[in-house]
Parts: structure tokens; C-alpha cells; sequence
């Protein structure tokens, strides 16, 4: 009974440590966010929100008659769809958390750009640097369910994405001038 005893305690324990380390990394990433960027940056995103729920609840308010009409390409449609899939897929990152990473990143590059270019390599830094850049940067994993490709051949019945210049679209905008494609 005291060994089961000493178990749940030391269980508990753990808990509360654990709790109280998530507590303490919270609460010192809010301290680095709201040192490295302004209140009025963090202001701008609680509106934000409370706006964006004020117009979907007008947005259902408005009377049927007055709702726009859809007058779009199925290609279109299925274009925005498979692109909100992929969005979905991906964890989102709050522009906070994105620019922090991006300063320290950058922080941490200067600083060692600075010693190799006294150790007079910096030359050479800058030219591997760049190219790890690329390699991180280029992304090797497979197509992602419904994904569509900048190249239209790779996807489903040769569907384009927008700002595609289309033979077709060319073909009219010299015929009929650039006012006519939408």
C-alpha cells in the first residue's frame, strides 16, 4: 500500500512539474513576444478577430435576393477547393511565432557571417549559406491530396491555376483587346 501510495505522489509530482514548466515557457514566450513586438501589432490582431466575427454574422444576415451570383468556371471552383484542402492540411503559424524565428535566424547568420569574414572566408560562407537556403527551402516531400501543380499537364484534366497565361487568353486579348478576358 506505501509503495502505491509512493507511486501516485511521485505521479503527481511529475504532473505538477510538468504543469509548471508549460506554465513558465508560456508565460516567458508572451514576455519575448510583447518585448519584440509593439502593443499596437498585438492590438491589431484582437480586432482583427472581433471583425472578422461581426461580417460572418452579417454576412448571414443578408436577405437571399441580395446574395451575388455565382457566374464561375467549375475549373475555378475546383481549383480554390483543392487549394483550401491543401491550406488546411498544414499547421498554422501565428506571424508572431513567424517573425521571431525569422529574426533570431537572422541574428544568428549576421553573427556568423561577421566571423567569417574576419577569418576571411566570408565569401565562402555566403555561397554555402545560399545554397542550404535552397536545399531547405525546396520542398522534397510527395503532392499532398488534391494539391494542384503550377504545371497544368500534372493535374486533373490539365486544370490551371489563376494567373496562368493561357494560349487562349493571349489569343483573345490580340484579337479583341486585353479589356475582353477577364
Amino acid at each position: 500500500m506505501e509503495a502505491k501510495l509512493k507511486e501516485y505522489r511521485a505521479l503527481r509530482r511529475r504532473k505538477e512539474l510538468v504543469e509548471n514548466t508549460k506554465e513558465k515557457i508560456r508565460k516567458s514566450r508572451d514576455k519575448i513576444v510583447n518585448f519584440l513586438i509593439p502593443q499596437v501589432f498585438l492590438d491589431m490582431t484582437k480586432d482583427r478577430s472581433e471583425e472578422e466575427v461581426l461580417l460572418i454574422e452579417n454576412e448571414e444576415q443578408i436577405p437571399q435576393k441580395f446574395q451575388p451570383l455565382q457566374t464561375e468556371d467549375p475549373s475555378d471552383i475546383t481549383s480554390e477547393a483543392s487549394e483550401l484542402e491543401s491550406l488546411e492540411d498544414e499547421p498554422k503559424e501565428s506571424w508572431q511565432y513567424f517573425a521571431i524565428k525569422w529574426s533570431i535566424g537572422s541574428i544568428i547568420w549576421l553573427s556568423l557571417y561577421m566571423y567569417f569574414l574576419q577569418i576571411q572566408f566570408g565569401a565562402v560562407f555566403f555561397v554555402v549559406s545560399v545554397l542550404i537556403g535552397i536545399c531547405v527551402n525546396t520542398r522534397t516531400t510527395p503532392k499532398k491530396r488534391g494539391e494542384v501543380s503550377a504545371y497544368s499537364v500534372f493535374n486533373e484534366n490539365c486544370v490551371s491555376i489563376d494567373g496562368t497565361l493561357k494560349a487562349e487568353q493571349f489569343e483573345k486579348e490580340i484579337r479583341y483587346g486585353a479589356g475582353t478576358v477577364r
